[in-house]
């Protein structure tokens, strides 16, 4: 993705070519590029002059800051707004379809489908978290794109992102409507809180401010439209300075002097009482990428949390002891892909997916390739009857398990996207034999399983853990060997309800688990 500094050289080039093109615009073009070098980099304007043909523009960073009043200066007899579209050629630099999201986008796609980030509010002209949920899901109307009056506002999808300063892919594909909604100048951002074509914006952003606190990443918030907004709220409903609950966080290491003054304008006199305090906590200490990452992750352990506890037949004392397997399950994989967030999001679309769509089945999770624990929040899960049906609260009773055993010393656990997600490798405490470990649904999630190559042909252990009660997918468990030639393959299938029928505690399901997959 080509940041500002890219889009202003582009400018400039622009501006070079046109001047020494010859046309009867010549110097209206030079004028406006002698007028950006002059009034910002003089040095670039010496060099100009040397060689206006032949100029090059070097090091334009100084100008970073600068992008809003480099973009508005005027060529004369072309539209406000034409170095911008013309010159830079936004709509085609950011809208291009060829473009694809890094990480976070994908992380934050992941979030979306997972339905606990419903509420956007976006500065950025690209269209790359729509691209990336629209890349790992298998709908095209999980979230809404607010940017003109006549959008949807109501969030017909799973979620809505309302893009404040344009979105270059609606430009792109319907000029007449967009172009005139992209802001990237001083005159126009000044549009945002002073136009009535720009009120609606205004005001839902005011509202979104006002009722919800604020997640803020990769955001300076240096353009005077967003400061008035969070103005606008303060006004209206402000907030209060809550140490264990802030309602502005920043994904950055420490406050810059922009994030500081949405704090002082949304806390008032309270940021004069608790300035040191509220500029410290108000910062996460990571950018975008860790943090999103991290709250994936706490989500997904809040969510499983919340499902096993929906399992009535177990006792209290046992489910209160898996928990700390799902929070062990997470640290493993914090520790195997929490450096790396590209591995990160590979992981989930792959591994975890797998696990997900061996576990529910093909008919039931489809085909998109993330695959959400459940689209909606812990809150909801507390209460959705679709848990205890689609057996999640199994599932993750399941992954707490095998959480809990490694956590115990009982086995180590093994995750590895190289091979099927869908398997989860766990080894003995004294080492050696590794057992791949299946965990599906019911019987006929159990039969599909026992179809797959891996399973018919592979090497090593096997073990298949069906969880709700049914007919057992073979008619006994195959202790013998089962294979041709000198390949050893030793496949065993578990019964949940038969471990789990009238255990005491959490220690005897461990050993029912250990000694039926002859761990």
């Amino acid at each position: 993705m080509p940041d500002l500094v890219q889009l202003l050289r582009r400018v400039l080039l622009f501006l070079r070519q046109r001047a020494g093109s010859g046309e009867g615009d010549a110097a209206q073009h030079r004028a406006a590029l002698l007028e950006i070098l002059g009034d910002n980099i003089p040095a670039e304007r010496a060099r100009y002059d040397e060689d206006p043909l032949g100029w090059e523009p070097g090091d334009l960073e100084s100008l970073r800051d600068k992008y809003s009043r480099v973009l508005g200066v005027g060529v004369e007899g072309r539209p406000t707004d034409y170095l911008l579209i013309d010159g830079a050629g936004l709509p085609e630099l950011y809208g291009d379809p060829d473009l694809e999201p890094g990480p976070t986008h994908v992380l934050l796609a992941m979030l979306i489908s997972e339905g606990c980030a419903t509420q956007f509010a976006s500065g950025n002209w690209d269209g790359l978290v729509e691209k990336a949920l629209s890349d790992i899901s298998s709908s095209e109307s999980l979230i809404d794109v607010y940017v003109d009056v006549d959008d949807p506002r109501d969030a017909h999808g799973h979620a809505e992102i309302a893009k404040f300063h344009g979105c270059a892919v609606l430009a792109l594909a319907q000029p007449d409507r967009y172009r005139g909604k992209i802001i990237a100048t001083n005159a126009q951002i000044s549009k945002l809180h002073g136009d009535p074509e720009f009120a609606h914006m205004k005001d839902h952003l005011r509202d979104l401010t006002t009722r919800k606190r604020s997640l803020i990443l990769g955001l300076s918030v240096q353009d005077s439209d967003l400061l008035a907004i969070f103005r606008g709220a303060a006004s209206r409903s402000p907030w209060r300075w809550d140490p264990t609950h802030p309602a502005y966080l920043f994904a950055e290491p420490a406050i810059a002097a922009s994030q500081r003054d949405v704090l002082e304008v949304a806390y008032g006199e309270e940021f004069g009482r608790e300035r040191t305090n509220v500029i410290r906590r108000s910062a996460l200490g990571a950018y975008a990428g860790p943090v999103v990452a991290a709250v994936l992750l706490e989500v997904l352990a809040a969510k499983m949390i919340a499902a096993m506890e929906r399992h009535h037949p177990l006792n209290g004392a046992v489910l209160a002891s898996l928990r700390p397997g799902i929070r062990r399950l997470i640290v493993r994989i914090v520790a195997r892909y929490g450096r790396d967030e590209s591995a990160l999001a590979e992981f989930l679309r792959g591994g975890y997916s797998d696990l997900i769509r061996t576990y529910l089945g093909p008919l039931t999770s489809g085909d998109a390739k993330y695959l959400p624990f459940a689209r909606a929040t812990r809150n909801q899960l507390s209460t959705d009857p679709g848990v205890v049906a689609m057996g999640l609260d199994l599932l993750a009773i399941a992954l707490g398990l095998l959480g809990l055993g490694e956590r115990a010393g009982r086995w180590r656990l093994s995750l590895s996207n190289e091979s099927k997600g869908s398997r989860i490798s766990i080894s003995g405490r004294s080492g050696g034999t590794t057992t791949t470990v299946i965990v599906v649904r019911s019987a006929a999630e159990a039969i599909a399983a026992m179809e797959s190559n891996d399973w018919v042909e592979g090497d090593g252990e096997m073990v298949l853990l069906q969880m709700q009660k049914g007919p057992s997918a073979l008619p006994r468990s195959p202790g013998g060997r089962i294979g041709r030639g000198r390949i050893t393959r030793s496949r065993h299938d578990l019964s949940w309800s038969a471990l789990s029928d009238s255990v005491s505690d959490v220690d005897e399901l461990m050993a029912r688990f250990e000694a039926g997959a002859k761990l």
